[in-house]
């Protein structure tokens, strides 16, 4: 035993001071009798002789000395050595990869078990050289042996990443940066998943509890004639059981939706019909409760931009613009052919041989021309159920007067008044052509609600079809490219904070899924990102270890013992005291 404090030794000269106290005290009781001829000439009585024998040697002046031996223990902070296996040389693996964010118990995931698996280790095996790493497909040395951070800071301060499984290769790479596996004489690897060709001497701790469901897969293709997109899903199971889940695919605005019973342990494909969408970025989801639930949601963005390119003819209206920019993202340009919506207000202009042109009372060569005022009185739809009439309540529209349109093209009335166009539109091969015919200022559109609908349904309207370039969905750790849509500007995460990118290789790759914006002066172009498909296939089942033979010393570690020491004299402290109270009541019980 070991005394870090030996000055405390000097507490038992308090022995003295009790042992004086103790024989200070009046060890008999006076008694008054009526005569002692009756004990003259009898012989001393053995137990008599026994008795004052115990009287110097007292229980409770025992207790004292022992209570202060142990707090004079206690106080020189004692030491004793235990043997115990360390190893010249220590490697911690574990696996940071997606999948073992997998919960085994509420609040608690497989990466929290094998931290505390892995600092257990570490607490019965000491080593002087301790290595710890980060296996994922981007593995990462969190503690080299040069380094001055304890190995149980290192993994306590770790958390999982995104990113997808890391290989056999990975890890003897990164073992070969600080040395090679020569270097040690135990490798630990805790993980979700088996591993193969690994080191003779590693050891493999599996961490596989926790049942899943997820999406493997999700795309979305614009159909061709604009009428909305076509929703693509992949679905694992990989429970025991069947499942009741609904599918849900959104584009922020609409929703579509798909109920299914799932059989365990399968995977199946759903094509899932979404004719009402005119989004660009779309989410897939399943209404289910599991152990990991990050796989429950993917993404994915058509390759068009989430911003609408306008370019102004005539004196801008707040009122307009201010509908348009609560619909979608506005970017203003200054040249027409790179324009999604020309707006022309209360102008006569030439010929627009191509694109999507809004007529505010407004006319066009070779197209419509505008004739006097007349009074609009008795609106009417013309055509029932046309999506830009989408949700629009035509007896909330005060119109006062309108221009008389003559049409050069067939145009189509979409609202008229006595027999007048109001709303009209023409559309061929190359341009689409909507004509209002009112002011919108003598109007009372500007404060009807029914005004923003009708903005938000004609930007619905300018569906741009993406070319067939991919239709997979990029996910975390992956080089995702930034050409092909103009000169990059800024990119931002999906709290708008901005992201770093190489400007070299125009790329970047991101570490968590999300909705990433690419600003570019072509329009923000959103880039989606999922977690991997491959960390959705978990399997179940209890803790395994394999262990493999490891050289191994004999060493000691120091256990402190002054909590025992401090516990043992409360102990005692506590039966003094009762045994004093206890012949404190029978002595005054005595006559």
């Amino acid at each position: 035993m070991i005394l870090q404090n030996q000055a405390a030794l000097y507490a038992l000269l308090g022995s003295a001071l009790i042992l004086l106290l103790h024989f200070l005290r009046a060890r008999e009781r006076r008694r008054e009798i009526s005569a002692l001829f009756l004990w003259e000439g009898l012989p001393g009585d053995p137990q008599s002789r026994a008795a004052k024998l115990r009287q110097h040697i007292d229980p409770l002046l025992l207790l004292q000395l022992a209570i202060l031996l142990a707090l004079t223990l206690a106080l020189t902070e004692p030491l004793i050595r235990l043997p115990q296996r360390s190893v010249s040389g220590l490697a911690l693996v574990i696996d940071s990869s997606a999948s073992m964010r997998t919960e085994t118990a509420p609040g608690v995931t497989r990466y929290d078990e094998a931290v505390g698996a892995l600092l257990a280790v570490l607490e019965e095996t000491p080593s002087s050289n301790v290595t710890v790493i980060q296996l994922s497909e981007q593995p990462k040395l969190l503690l080299p042996t040069s380094s001055s951070e304890s190995p149980a800071t290192a993994l306590s301060r770790s958390v999982p990443t995104w990113y997808r499984d890391g290989t056999s290769d990975d890890l003897q790479a990164m073992l070969g940066s600080v040395g090679g596996e020569v270097q040690f004489d135990r490798i630990l690897i805790a993980t979700d998943r088996p591993m193969t060709n690994l080191p003779p001497h590693a050891e493999l701790l599996l961490f596989q509890d926790g049942e899943n469901v997820g999406l493997t897969a999700f795309s979305v293709r614009q159909n061709r004639d604009a009428s909305g997109v076509s929703a693509f899903v992949q679905l694992l199971n990989a429970t025991e059981g069947f499942i009741d889940l609904t599918i849900r695919i959104s584009d922020g605005e609409n929703q579509a939706t798909l109920s299914l019973a799932v059989p365990p342990e399968s995977s199946d494909s759903y094509v899932i019909p979404f004719p009402n969408s005119r989004g660009s970025v779309f989410t897939a989801t399943l209404d289910i409760e599991d152990a990991f639930e990050a796989d429950n949601r993917r993404f994915f963005s058509l390759d068009r931009p989430i911003d609408v390119r306008l370019f102004w003819i005539g004196d801008r209206n707040r009122y307009f613009e201010a509908a348009m920019r609560a619909s979608a993202p506005v970017t203003d340009v200054q040249d027409m052919t790179q324009a999604d919506l020309i707006v022309v207000n209360q102008r006569r202009i030439p010929a627009i041989d191509q694109g999507v042109i809004l007529l505010l009372q407004s006319a066009m060569e070779g197209a419509v021309s505008m004739g006097p005022l007349r009074p609009a009185e008795d609106l009417g739809v013309s055509v029932p159920g046309h999506p830009l009439l989408r949700a629009v309540d035509i007896d909330d529209l005060r119109i006062r007067t309108i221009a008389e349109a003559q049409f050069e093209l067939p145009a189509r009335t979409l609202i008229e008044a006595d027999g007048w166009p109001v709303l009209a539109e023409y559309s061929d091969a190359v341009r689409r052509i909507f004509t209002f015919t009112a002011d919108l200022m003598d109007t009372n559109l500007p404060i009807a609600v029914d005004f923003p609908i009708l903005v938000r349904n004609l930007m619905n309207e300018l569906v741009r079809i993406p070319p067939e370039l991919s239709y997979t969905a990029p996910e975390t750790g992956d080089l995702i490219p930034l050409g092909g849509r103009g000169m990059v500007r800024a990119l931002t995460d999906s709290n708008d904070r901005p992201i770093e990118y190489s400007e070299r290789l125009l790329a970047f790759t991101p570490d968590e899924p999300g909705i990433y914006t690419l600003h570019t002066d072509r329009g923000a172009y959103a880039l989606t990102v999922n977690t991997p498909a491959s960390e959705t296939a978990l399997a179940t089942g209890e803790t395994v270890v394999r262990a493999a033979s490891t050289r191994t010393d004999r060493s000691f570690r120091l256990m402190p013992l002054w909590p025992w020491f401090l516990a043992l004299a409360i102990v005692l402290l506590l039966i003094e005291a009762f045994l004093h109270l206890n012949l404190t009541l029978r002595s005054r019980r005595t006559p």
